[in-house]
């Protein structure tokens, strides 16, 4: 379960904004997660819950913003969400694929008292 240890590196860096601050409590914490990293916001969000007990976390709502795949095609230079991980132009057919979204995973906003 990859979900713990990313549970464990959000509250960090969210408890080290904190402290920065001077904050005393951390209310929410705002993520966003690109589809490919295969996070589970269920078992996500219970992780956190469980690393972030005894904290200034504690009882933080976290909140996940999947972000889905996108490409973009180097053969007629369109760009197109890809649907079911057909990593094929719906344009011109290419295979010449480059990912330009889904994988994601960062802090967008720590929400402090």
């Amino acid at each position: 379960m990859h979900e713990m240890g990313i549970a464990q590196n959000i509250l960090d860096i969210a408890l080290n904004a904190a402290n920065q601050e001077g904050a005393t409590k951390i209310t929410r914490i705002d993520l966003i997660a690109g589809e490919l990293r295969g996070l589970v916001p269920m078992q996500l969000s219970f992780c956190f819950s469980i690393v972030a007990k005894d904290t200034i976390a504690s009882g933080a709502y976290l909140n996940i913003e999947e972000v889905p795949v996108t490409g973009h095609c180097n053969a007629c230079n369109s760009d197109f969400p890809v649907e079911e991980y057909q990593y094929l132009c719906p344009k011109c057919a290419s295979t010449k694929i480059q990912v330009t979204g889904g994988t994601e995973l960062r802090l967008k906003d720590i929400e402090i008292e």
